[in-house]
């Protein structure tokens, strides 16, 4: 997908929606070069000198290692190898090496595509017994099997929302819509009065991701949770969509990853922008303060309902520490993702990095630590407003029920595959929703 000005980290979970920036950051370790750190303090779990490695996507490892100093600092005889390769890189290295049952990496942050294929080799130790319900937030779906958890969530708050223009909205009456219903009648006003309600370019190949959010909203699901093809609600997905592209209500571009999307936004065109939280950083380092913009008057809200039985918001994706089932030194491994998972400390330090050059601010899996960053009310963004944008998308995780629909190791293909087959259907006229369903089906069988 492209992306324009895009500061890697800067914000929420930045660039995670395509899952091509989670592996970079600007302090990134090149060809998988070590970063040792080692600090002092008191005794870790297991006597003596340990010595773990941690590996994963580059901007996420950069940021854990921040994270840890002053756990480090209080166990001097831990020593952590930080392991950061590109997200193209990593789940490779960390097939190869698990594998060929090497005690090395010893922790791993995986990414939710990559989990149920590690979980089913038998890669992974079970995590069942380091929490306890309501302690994680429940997203554990891409690495429970048989009743056993193989890893505990990293980052939490990319779920879908609805982002819109504050003034705008303020100047024409209109309030955050509750419903679809409203969404389209909203945009239909917004359309009669110069303004689009979103961005969707059936040719280009990120299209599939407005068809996925729209599936899993009103429900249903791409993936079934044994990784079989679904697909259940696409053909509604499919003429909502179409009702909405008919009805001119969107920009025709990509949103947040094109240079036409940006030049309309920041021309004051686009007032309403529903989509994953990912995107709010993609406003930050985006817009111009001297555009239409609407810097300083973006907002966020809870999402539409799409459909009375739909979901009321889902994670788009997320990471799971894991833990190698053949590392030397368990108890210390447990101990270390106990820590970065599973603590109000860590939680609250993840919400705010911003030194090294490492800069990410988001919400872990630990609900002790979701509720403190909803209450702090923190660290505001100046195109929102001043306003704590962590701290709201940790309150509507709170106020939602939020799940991680499955998805696996063949996610990218698919995605290709959804995207052809909806530039045919709009921009050609090839198929109706329900027989672009059938050939999606067929070809994403055969992958």
């Amino acid at each position: 997908m492209k992306k324009r000005g895009l500061a890697m980290g800067i914000a929420v979970v930045l660039g995670c929606m395509s899952l091509t920036g989670c592996g970079g950051s600007s302090n990134e370790t090149k060809n998988g070069e070590t970063a040792e750190t080692t600090m002092s303090g008191s005794e870790a779990k297991e006597e003596g000198e340990i010595e773990l490695t941690m590996m994963g996507g580059a901007h996420l490892v950069s940021v854990a290692e921040i994270v840890l100093r002053d756990y480090l600092t209080e166990h001097p005889n831990v020593k952590i190898n930080f392991e950061k390769y590109s997200y193209a890189e990593y789940p490779t290295k960390m097939k190869l090496q698990l594998s060929n049952d090497e005690s090395t990496p010893d922790i791993m942050i995986v990414h939710d595509l990559y989990a149920p294929q590690f979980a089913k080799a038998g890669y992974l130790v079970d995590m069942s017994d380091m929490f306890t319900e309501g302690e994680v937030l429940p997203v554990m779906d891409p690495v429970t099997m048989e009743g056993k958890v193989y890893g505990i969530p990293n980052q939490v708050t990319n779920q879908y929302v609805f982002m819109y223009r504050q003034d705008i909205y303020d100047e024409l009456g209109l309030t955050a819509p509750k419903t679809f219903d409203d969404y389209f009648n909203q945009a239909v006003m917004l359309k009669e009065n110069g303004y689009y309600a979103g961005a969707f370019d059936p040719a280009d190949s990120g299209c599939n991701e407005v068809f996925q959010n729209f599936i899993y909203m009103l429900g249903g699901q791409v993936l079934d949770s044994e990784g079989n093809v679904s697909l259940d609600k696409g053909k509604e997905a499919l003429e909502l969509m179409k009702k909405c592209y008919d009805a001119g209500i969107w920009h025709t571009s990509q949103q947040g990853n094109s240079e036409a999307y940006w030049t309309a936004f920041n021309a004051g065109k686009i007032a309403a922008f529903p989509s994953v939280a990912a995107h709010a950083a993609y406003y930050v380092t985006n817009v111009d303060p001297n555009g239409q913009g609407g810097y300083g008057h973006l907002a966020i809200a809870e999402p539409m309902k799409f459909a009375e039985n739909g979901r009321e918001t889902y994670i788009n994706n997320t990471e799971y520490y894991t833990i190698n089932k053949n590392t030397e030194h368990l108890e210390t491994a447990k101990d270390v993702v106990r820590y970065l998972a599973l603590t109000k400390e860590a939680a609250e330090k993840f919400s705010n990095v911003n030194e090294d050059g490492v800069m990410a601010q988001y919400a872990t899996g630990c609900m002790e630590g979701i509720r403190a960053i909803a209450a702090s009310r923190d660290n505001g963004w100046e195109a929102f407003g001043g306003e704590p944008v962590v701290s709201e998308l940790a309150e509507i995780l709170l106020n939602t029920d939020p799940d991680i629909p499955f998805v696996d190791e063949r996610s990218n293909e698919m995605n290709n595959v959804l995207s052809e087959i909806i530039g045919e259907m709009f921009l050609n006229g090839a198929y109706t929703p329900e027989t672009a369903v059938e050939v999606m089906k067929q070809k994403l069988n055969d992958i």
